[in-house]
């Protein structure tokens, strides 16, 4: 968790000398709270929450660069007492192109690529116990996100497939709204 705290610090430091390139919307923006749903794809879940926050960078007014945080959490329907809960966490480099550059509704598509961590865990309903140590697998992958969205204004609307290539972090399609601070037209 250090290595990542100082690689953000140097981020900023390094992006804060850089001047705005787009012309008609501020530099910086951030996602405060993504929120939506999730739906995990296979796995047996039926869905669940989907948590985030994204610190973008406006390179242009059509294109983007940010560092997302993203997080979702599935269940399964309960079957003898037994509840499955699944969990993928993602850390993404992102990219956004934005098809209008003068307006503050803003159609866009973008791209997102990172680590991926999660995991599964069975809970027995019935007993009120721990879970067996034998019923948690987590682990670690490479992922993707492709996403389309708009931007209204300071609010945006994003659609993403969190596509994990390990077998042990869910893969997801997440629908989720956030209110976003500064950018917008300048």
């Amino acid at each position: 968790m250090l290595p990542k705290f100082f690689f953000l610090v140097l981020l900023t430091a390094a992006t804060s000398t850089l001047s705005a390139q787009a012309e008609n919307f501020r530099a910086f923006e951030w996602d405060v709270l993504q929120l939506g749903f999730a739906s995990p794809i296979g796995q047996g879940y039926v869905g669940g929450l989907s948590l985030g926050t994204e610190v973008r960078y406006n390179v242009s007014d059509r294109i983007s660069a940010g560092l997302n945080f993203e997080m979702g959490i599935f269940g399964s329907d309960v079957e003898n007492e037994m509840v499955d809960v699944g969990v993928a966490a993602s850390y993404t480099v992102t990219g956004d192109y934005y098809f209008v550059d003068d307006r503050a509704v803003r159609p866009f598509a973008g791209f997102g690529v990172g680590l991926y961590g999660g995991g599964t865990i069975t809970v027995d309903t019935g007993t009120g116990m721990d879970p067996d140590p034998d019923d948690v697998d987590a682990g670690n992958s490479f992922g993707i996100s492709p996403r389309i969205g708009v931007e209204l204004g300071h609010l945006r609307l994003a659609l993403e497939y969190n596509l994990a290539f390990g077998e042990k972090v869910p893969s997801y399609i997440g629908f989720t709204i956030a209110p976003t601070l500064w950018g917008g037209l300048k």
